[in-house]
């Protein structure tokens, strides 16, 4: 450090470029500000101020490394400036210098730094060590020998001891997430990485945690930092082509997936996600022939049948009876290797309290909620059943919330092996368990392979047979499958239930408007079903409506937002269809959705796949949708509300038959405008008695079968009806 007075004239210059850096740094020109701050170090390179302003601008801009001998510098220059001491302090702190900063502390308390922000930091340091090798050793057997509650006490005491320590927060996390407490597991895991983010392990976990939150941009941001330390990371690029693929981005899910294959051929997971981006981008056949090469490799993982027996429903071609040689063979695989309880603890009686479960994962924002939760509300309040709800998902929003408040005994199972989910579905004394999931995501069908309840019942979330013989029924509505017709489809009993689940419109939905095309000119078909549903035979369908009829137009909604509609433009442009006659909208809030209705003539529906809840979405904004029942239980979706709403001449049973009905409909639209303006009123609209009605009437379909049981009966398919019963409201969706 220069040790000589400066000169009057280098003064003045000095403090010119000093006030001049301070008025750049405020308006945010930090180059400029630097260049100044340079300046004046060159002129007087013992400047402390200069010093201290540049380290404060390195910090800024994340680089430590600059900033730390400016603040040496700084301080040396003028220790007297508390400020200098404290932004040095900090500065290590941040960069977990810990033991530099305690020296520094020391040495200030030498030349009398004092007062209530120095012991502030003298505690933050006491605190900011770490634990011995031997320590962290111990606490890892722990968790990896699966002791969670002795490993969470020692979690929380080293988070305690030293929180600025990434270790302690890397275990909490683990340990929240094998309960299945997403918050907290997302909350610890972030607090490690921000303690330490070069561990590779702990980002991944991150990242991983976010996009299971649905945080889906930070997600990608995280795996992104992850790939970029280590572009060879096999099972981070699977997690980023599924966060990808969740964004709706599945052109490059689908190309990251790829990537990951190409490195390691036999990822049983990429695999999986490869044949799950295909499906959703409506290649369901070759999402199919995945999951077949998979299997031929590893017969064993019943998960991946499981989603390839969920594919092969949008999956054109296949028969009624071929589906359901699948979901047979599905059932003998996991059944041939399980030994199923026989013997129960429940007491056979006919008229006790029972003691009902509902396994599900999804309880929350999700479609199969929409219609339950109607039925916990008034289940939940009947003297003579118990309810309890086994869910399997972590995530946790305000549907599950309100859920909670309808079941008294609520269990997460989501990290609970199936020896584990029996135990405690038999200490809970279950006398009926019914899967809310079939063959959709987070189901427990292998748990149920075991027989965890003297009866169990699958309702609601599948529209088909699991394939389990350890499965006793299947709980349907009279309309949706009319009994005697689809019974050899199911290895369950078809019990047919007195009334049907409402469907529950949105009460701020626009008015429906009059029909398009009388203003229009053109008829204007729409589509609302997610993306997944659609193939070539569909398009074809519609294509051979759309050059019948060549100044309509198709308007098709709730498209994936960063998807670029590739392959759906390269279908309708080789039937000769026009890009200026196709109009895409992506996903957006449920009033707009609903509003776009008010520009569409007809809806036209998927197969062999079709809608449920969109179909109905759309009959409640007056809009009918010409459907293709081809006689599978899937494809009963559609034609059961058309059906219940007298439009059986909306139903075709063939390609021809439903080009032939849609170019009729067109053809007399005064015809359609007059459906447009009467389908919301052939609505049977929930009311509080209906509600109450359909409770009694499934309280009373699970009493029946209970009282078989308790007489020694075998399960059986039947009608429950109940007396004096309502008009049954329109079917559900699946």
């Amino acid at each position: 450090m220069s040790t000589l007075p400066p000169s009057a004239d280098v003064r003045q210059i000095v403090d010119q470029a000093m006030q001049a850096a301070h008025l750049e740094t405020e308006a945010g020109n930090f180059d400029q500000a630097l260049a100044l701050y340079g300046a004046v170090l060159d002129l007087q390179p013992g400047h402390a101020g200069a010093h201290h302003a540049v380290a404060v601008l390195a910090i800024r801009a994340g680089d430590a490394e600059v900033a730390m001998p400016h603040f040496a510098a700084a301080l040396e220059a003028d220790p007297d400036q508390e400020a200098h001491w404290l932004a040095y302090l900090d500065a290590l702190i941040s960069a977990r210098q810990f033991s530099a900063a305690a020296q520094l502390l020391q040495l200030g308390r030498t030349h009398g730094l004092q007062g209530p922000v120095i012991d502030d930091i003298e505690r933050q340091l006491a605190s900011s060590g770490a634990p011995d090798s031997a320590e962290i050793d111990a606490a890892a057997a722990l968790f990896a020998e699966g002791r969670s509650e002795e490993a969470y006490e020692v979690a929380r005491a080293l988070v305690e001891r030293f929180p600025q320590h990434p270790f302690g927060w890397k275990l909490l996390g683990g340990i929240y997430h094998r309960r299945g407490e997403a918050q907290g597991a997302l909350h610890a895991m972030a607090m490690s990485a921000r303690f330490d983010d070069d561990d590779l392990e702990t980002l991944n976990n991150l990242g991983t945690l976010l996009m299971r939150a649905n945080r889906l941009d930070e997600a990608e941001n995280v795996l992104r930092r992850v790939i970029a330390r280590q572009p060879g990371n096999v099972d981070t690029l699977n997690q980023l082509a599924i966060t990808l693929s969740e964004q709706g981005n599945l052109s490059e899910g689908y190309a990251t997936a790829t990537a990951v294959l190409a490195l390691d051929p036999q990822h049983e997971n990429a695999t999986i996600t490869l044949a799950l981006i295909l499906q959703a981008q409506g290649r369901a056949a070759e999402a199919v022939a995945v999951y077949r090469t998979l299997l031929k490799r590893r017969p064993e993982n019943i998960g991946a049948r499981s989603n390839m027996l969920f594919c092969m429903n949008e999956m054109p071609g296949l028969t009624p009876d071929a589906l359901f040689r699948e979901h047979l063979h599905y059932g003998e695989l996991v059944e041939r290797n399980t030994a199923p309880s026989l013997h129960w603890d429940n007491t056979p009686e006919p008229e006790r309290r029972l003691r009902i479960g509902f396994v599900s994962g999804d309880l929350r924002n999700h479609a199969v909620a929409a219609f339950i939760e109607p039925v916990f509300e008034r289940l939940g309040q009947r003297p003579g059943l118990a309810l309890h709800a086994y869910y399997n998902h972590t995530l946790n929003d305000s549907v599950t919330a309100r859920l909670r408040g309808h079941l008294p005994h609520w269990r997460d199972i989501t990290e609970l092996d199936d020896d584990a989910l029996a135990r405690l579905v038999r200490a809970d004394g279950i006398d009926i368990l019914i899967d809310l999931s079939g063959h959709t995501s987070f189901n427990r069908l292998p748990a149920f392979a075991r027989r965890l309840a003297p009866l169990q019942a699958s309702w609601i979330g599948y529209p088909g047979t699991t394939g389990l013989a350890a499965m006793d029924y299947y709980l349907a509505e009279r309309k949706f499958l009319p009994r005697g017709q689809y019974d050899h489809l199911f290895t369950e009993k078809l019990v047919q239930l007195p009334l049907s689940l409402p469907f529950h419109p949105v009460t701020t939905a626009p008015d429906v408007g009059p029909l398009p095309a009388l203003a229009n000119g053109y008829v204007t078909f729409g589509s609302f079903n997610r993306l997944s549903k659609f193939n070539r035979e569909v398009i074809g369908a519609w294509g051979a409506l759309l050059r019948a009829l060549p100044d309509a137009r198709l308007l098709m909604a709730g498209m994936p937002e960063q998807d670029d509609h590739a392959l759906l433009r390269a279908w309708l442009e080789q039937e000769g269809i026009a890009a200026h006659r196709v109009e895409f909208h992506g996903r957006t809030g449920m009033h707009d959705y609903l509003a776009l209705h008010g520009r569409v003539d007809l809806c036209l529906d998927t197969f062999p796949y079709p809608g449920g809840t969109t179909t109905m979405h759309a009959g409640w904004m007056g809009v009918p949708t010409l459907t293709l029942d081809a006689g599978t239980v899937t494809g009963r979706q559609t034609a059961c509300f058309l059906e219940y709403c007298g439009l059986h001449h909306f139903v075709a049973h063939d390609v021809d038959d439903f080009v032939a009905k849609g170019l009729a409909i067109c053809a007399d639209l005064p015809a359609l405008a007059a459906v447009r303006a009467t389908l919301r009123e052939r609505y049977a609209l929930p009311t509080s008695d209906s509600r109450t009605r359909i409770a009694d009437g499934i309280e009373h379909t699970l009493r029946l079968i209970w009282r078989r049981w308790c007489q020694g009966l075998p399960p059986t398919g039947f009608e429950a009806t109940l007396p004096a019963s309502p008009a049954d409201a329109p079917p559900r969706s699946a």
